[in-house]
């Protein structure tokens, strides 16, 4: 008799088995297909929020609280951006970072160059990106005083200059954020390591 309930407990149990392994079988698939989707609306975020920027820096009046939340929500965006198509690679990331610190200085003296506005009204400005730039460049500054810099100068850029270098501060801000983090990472697999080491001594 127990053997007979045992057979038919498992027969009952086969279909809802067979179910599960379809389910599971069907969100494998549904994944790549979600992935993909969502670095297309990353890409499409990240083109439509430099336009945004572009044509923000055309608004002849914004303040400093209005222009630091609007800088704010484009440094998410692209953060998160960011993070959704290369959350994998420490890598690319650092790199996208480099090319945000490029981009926001070769915009910046591009901007100042073709308007001859080094001086004057931007001077503070200037300086800053030039101590910006010798930070960046030298290689015994260590990540964090650099993460931090790369996050404290926009704010006192929108200070100073309020939405005219927008674009400028946001891919600043990108480049500090994105080197914060994976120094934070790159801390902690050392710390893992660490462990390891002296788990197998």
């Amino acid at each position: 008799m127990k053997k007979a309930d045992d057979e038919g407990e498992a027969e009952q149990n086969k279909p809802t088995r067979s179910k599960s392994r379809s389910s599971t079988k069907k969100l494998k698939v549904k994944m790549p297909k979600v992935k993909i989707v969502l670095k297309i609306i990353a890409v499409v975020a990240v083109f439509l929020n430099f336009r945004f920027l572009l044509n923000f820096m055309k608004d002849p009046i914004s303040t400093f609280y209005h222009t630091l939340i609007v800088v704010g929500i484009c440094v998410a965006i692209n953060f998160i951006a960011v993070w959704i198509l290369f959350h994998k690679s420490t890598f690319i990331r650092f790199y996208l970072s480099l090319f945000a610190i490029l981009g926001s200085f070769g915009y910046y003296f591009y901007i100042n160059y073709s308007n001859q506005t080094f001086l004057g009204n931007n001077l503070i400005s200037s300086v800053l990106m030039i101590l910006s730039v010798l930070m960046a460049v030298n290689p015994k500054v260590n990540y964090y005083l650099k993460s931090f810099i790369f996050l404290v100068v926009p704010v006192i850029g929108i200070y100073l200059s309020g939405n005219h270098f927008a674009l400028v501060w946001t891919l600043m801000f990108n480049a500090g954020l994105i080197l914060l983090f994976r120094v934070s990472k790159l801390n902690e697999k050392e710390v893992r390591t660490k462990r390891r080491e002296k788990q197998s001594a």
